[in-house]
């Protein structure tokens, strides 16, 4: 066998061996399209290199032109398939200029079938001779096609498109592929113009481009193999990514998923599945993963993965599942949507949680805050029972004396009618206003949640006010109300506020108690802070919290009296922080001490 056979065959078994690696590797992953333009421009370089072997060896000029007609479709394809290849590795190039030597390579297809024995030579008269390696092979004699103008401007633009397209690549900082790939190319390029032209002009038997675009074919296949290579250790290190993947979810009970929107196909590992009662090998929906959730979350779960789609925000959700075995659990949800090229969403991914012994948590806590605050309300009360029953005396005395004056009147004849009208009118006033000492304190040891609502804040003071009038005369104290009545109205619970009002003033009772005359006021004062938010001030000429208890005076079981519970000003931070606002602590400079706290105004569309 002639060494021009074992060359040009070795050389067509590398591109054919090249060809068939990397279309496997499409196959087995459809989104590579470089590896698939690889292995159509590898292999066309290959059915190229046979052709040309087929040339050299022709005995006739009908013989060689006919093979020369082949390799230019094999031309064709190889470069329409490098111009691509570069566009789909390098994501540079500039299309308008792919698309041009697409169609000028196309059409150089014209003559050469249908005008011209092929578009290198427009008439081929004889076929010589020529000694290589030893071995006799053929050379063309003939005049050359004027088409091959075109061929050769088409190899001017793919060097300026190669260039483009690697100082591109290079300022993205893709040197190496650029630099290797972009090279391999424009040097081909010039050797086969070279090549072809010494063909025509008799020196050459071929223009030996299955050779030339070998260097292409090895330049693309090395960083084509390289990329692969890389893919299986990033594989293994995948690999070895989940291993640790899995061992984390399992020790904090996490579940993996991932919805493919585009198939709406979604993926989930077994702990994410168990918990909505997927099987491992159940194929799994957008739809029929909605259908595990309870029927009361199932909608607002809908519409926030939706609004995630649409807005591109994380997300958020919480949702109950009714499991196969009847009970129903809380999970929550948080996912990242990912987008394609164009925008639009293709997959989400997240991860999710059983948090349904945190959902029972929050639950009990809630019942035992609402609990403590209803025995801190009874606290309060005791503290004023002696109080109210002097207020209560006051309504109940005077129904007594009105009922024995009326019965003296009905014992005249005649009664005086006139008389016994104003004593009943007397009566249902006394008895309203005892009725309403009573309903105040109903309301503010009634047990229930927040209830929110719109309140004029002038109008709450006022009724903590005449709750406590008559302690406050009692220990002869001096209580001032300053809220504007152009105040904005707040929105809150009534009763709940009422009760951190009443803290704070049994509080700076307890705190100006003992002391002069002049010492013995406090005052409730409130203003509009500016940022939506009102601020109310409960202030007492006493001597102030300690200075090293200050930041502390809100936490549980921190008192600074001798019989207080600790109870007071930490149930009144959490109703407080419950509307949404902040409440502080603070001593006077000229002596006594400030508990502030700040509520969010009511707004104009706020329901009263």
């Amino acid at each position: 066998m002639s060494w021009i056979t074992v060359v040009w065959s070795m050389i067509a078994a590398v591109c054919l061996s090249f060809a068939a690696v990397h279309l496997l590797v499409w196959l087995r992953s459809r989104d590579t399209q470089a590896n698939l333009l690889f292995a159509i421009s590898a292999g066309a370089a290959g059915a190229l290199t046979v052709l040309e072997l087929v040339a050299m060896r022709a005995a006739t000029p009908a013989a060689y032109g006919e093979a020369l007609r082949w390799m230019h479709v094999a031309v064709a394809i190889v470069v329409i398939a490098i111009v691509w290849f570069l566009r789909a590795y390098l994501q540079a190039g500039r299309i308008w200029l792919a698309w041009t030597i697409t169609g000028l390579r196309a059409l150089v297809l014209v003559p050469n079938f249908f005008a011209y024995p092929n578009a290198t030579f427009g008439e081929i008269s004889a076929v010589t001779s020529f000694t290589l390696w030893g071995e006799s092979v053929s050379v063309p004699v003939g005049e050359p096609n004027p088409w091959r103008i075109l061929i050769e401007a088409i190899n001017v633009l793919l060097v300026v498109y190669v260039v483009d397209a690697v100082v591109k690549a290079w300022r993205q900082g893709d040197r190496r592929r650029g630099l290797t790939i972009g090279c391999a190319i424009v040097a081909a390029a010039i050797l086969a113009a070279t090549f072809s032209q010494l063909m025509v002009l008799g020196l050459l038997p071929g223009p030996f481009t299955g050779l030339v675009f070998m260097l292409i074919v090895i330049a693309m296949g090395w960083e084509l193999s390289l990329n692969v290579i890389q893919a299986g250790e990033l594989a293994h290190s995948l690999r070895e990514s989940q291993q640790r993947m899995e061992m984390v979810t399992r020790a904090v009970d996490l579940g993996l998923w991932e919805w493919d929107i585009v198939r709406d196909k979604v993926w989930a590992n077994e702990r994410a599945r168990a918990w909505v009662g997927f099987g491992e090998s159940a194929s799994v929906t957008f739809d029929a993963s909605l259908e595990r959730i309870h029927l009361e979350d199932r909608e607002a779960t809908r519409e926030a993965v939706l609004r995630v789609l649409g807005a591109g925000d994380d997300l958020r959700v919480e949702f109950r599942i009714a499991v196969p075995d009847g009970e129903t659990r809380w999970n929550a949800a948080q996912g990242k949507v990912e987008r394609g090229a164009n925008g639009k969403p293709v997959r989400l991914r997240g991860v999710s949680m059983d948090v349904t012994a945190r959902r029972r948590d929050e639950a009990e806590l809630l019942r035992q805050r609402e609990d403590l605050a209803r025995l801190q309300r009874a606290s309060a009360m005791g503290q004023l029972s002696n109080a109210l029953a002097h207020e209560l005396n006051q309504p109940l005395g005077a129904i007594l004396r009105n009922a024995e004056a009326a019965e003296l009147f009905l014992r005249k004849e005649p009664p005086d009618l006139e008389e016994l009208r104003a004593i009943v009118a007397d009566i249902r006033r006394d008895d309203q206003r005892a009725a309403a000492v009573i309903d105040r304190m109903r309301a503010l040891l009634r047990r229930g949640s927040l209830r929110f609502e719109t309140i004029a804040l002038r109008e709450l003071a006022a009724h903590v006010a005449a709750l406590m009038r008559a302690e406050i005369q009692a220990r002869q104290v001096i209580l001032d109300v300053n809220v504007p009545d152009e105040l904005p109205c707040i929105r809150g619970d009534r009763i709940h506020l009422q009760q951190v009002l009443l803290n704070l003033l049994l509080n700076s009772l307890e705190a100006v108690q003992g002391l002069s005359e002049q010492r013995r006021r406090l005052s409730v004062e409130a203003s509009e802070r500016g940022d939506g938010h009102i601020e109310v001030a409960v202030r007492d000429r006493g001597p102030g919290f300690p200075v090293e208890q200050i930041s502390s005076v809100f936490d549980p079981f921190v008192t600074t009296k001798s019989g207080g519970t600790g109870l007071g000003l930490a149930i009144s931070k959490t109703i407080i922080e419950a509307h949404g606002g902040r409440i502080w602590a603070e001593n006077d400079p000229q002596g006594g001490a400030t508990v502030r706290f700040t509520l969010q105004a009511a707004r104009a569309g706020d329901a009263a």
